[in-house]
């Protein structure tokens, strides 16, 4: 599937649009037949899983930041907007931080628990992007069937698979293995499945003019103080 994505990309010359979403499914495609392939040597795919799994945290991070920028690229000159995004980065990753300082975690070795949290911080992060960017797209009446809202959708779900996994087993141990074996294999292919569909329709030759927000910058600053008003007059403040 992964591999078929990388030829939709091909195919519909998208790798121009999103440049760094099809380095990463390339990446992410060569990546495993390079595990595959070193599979029978313990010690030699340890070294390369997590290598890998750190190259690609870096190409999902800065494949989410171009899928943000092309989608909200009208309201890039608003100061607040360029910083919303690192803003709830800084925020997930803050909470990760703090987490296993407030809720101790079972006992382990060091590597593993440093290993389990920075996973944990980086799941943290993707579905925290992911949920600012779709109530963002609601907020903006932005429309669905754009390329971009496929890719941080597919992100978010396999990010929400990988989180239930590191928080239950950083909780419970080994007790919930059978079922924590399956989640992110089967999160990770609805989410290429996601993007298969995603880039199986070519996206029009004019965004600008297909998919750009309803609204401008100066309505969406009144919308929000709109509502801010609203929520104000609700708690009686």
């Amino acid at each position: 599937m992964q591999a078929s994505l990388c030829l939709l990309l091909l195919w519909h010359r998208s790798y121009r649009q999103f440049p760094v979403f099809f380095a990463a499914t390339g990446f992410f495609v060569v990546a495993a037949l390079i595990q595959l392939g070193v599979s029978s040597h313990a010690t030699l795919y340890y070294y390369v899983y997590w290598s890998s799994d750190a190259i690609g945290v870096c190409l999902v991070f800065f494949a989410l930041q171009e899928a943000i920028r092309y989608t909200f690229r009208n309201f890039l000159s608003l100061r607040w907007f360029r910083w919303l995004f690192p803003g709830i980065g800084l925020l997930m990753v803050t909470v990760a931080v703090l987490r296993p300082m407030l809720l101790p975690s079972p006992a382990g070795g060091l590597l593993t628990t440093t290993i389990i949290n920075l996973e944990i911080g980086v799941g943290f992060l993707q579905f925290g992007i992911f949920s600012l960017f779709i109530l963002l797209i609601k907020v903006f009446h932005l429309r669905w069937r754009q390329h971009a809202v496929g890719i941080v959708l597919g992100f978010g779900i396999s990010a929400a698979g990988s989180l239930v996994v590191f928080i239950l087993r950083s909780e419970f141990g080994t007790k919930f293995n059978p079922v924590l074996r399956i989640t992110p294999p089967i999160a990770y292919i609805i989410a290429v499945a996601v993007w298969v569909v995603t880039f199986i329709r070519k996206e029009p030759s004019q965004p600008a003019q297909s998919w750009d927000a309803e609204l401008t910058p100066e309505q969406m600053i009144t919308e929000l103080k709109r509502h801010t008003k609203a929520v104000k007059g609700i708690l009686g403040k």
